[in-house]
């Protein structure tokens, strides 16, 4: 088992040393992201597109343990899946 805390130092060293890779994915890549999802929502409903937009954070964790090896168990599966019951309940 891997130990994937970084502290702060890291993550300062890192931002100095690649300013340039950094503002391409804080920027480019994910103002693209939502750009073309912004555009595909127009051919949905608003209920629709709201609950593909609460989803996000399932595809985060399913793609979290699919390429990094997240365990994602117990208390976190609950709390996950209260707040798709949640988002789901409110936007029917």
């Amino acid at each position: 088992e891997t130990n994937a805390s970084v502290t702060l130092e890291q993550l300062s060293s890192i931002a100095t040393s690649h300013p340039l890779e950094l503002l391409y994915l804080g920027g480019v890549t994910t103002t693209l992201a939502n750009y073309i999802q912004s555009k595909g929502q127009q051919y949905v409903s608003p209920e629709r597109a709201s609950i593909f937009y609460s989803l996000d954070p399932v595809y985060g964790a399913f793609f979290a343990w699919l390429l990094l090896g997240e365990d994602i168990g117990g208390i976190q599966s609950l709390a996950g899946a209260s707040l798709i019951t949640v988002a789901a309940a409110t936007n029917a």
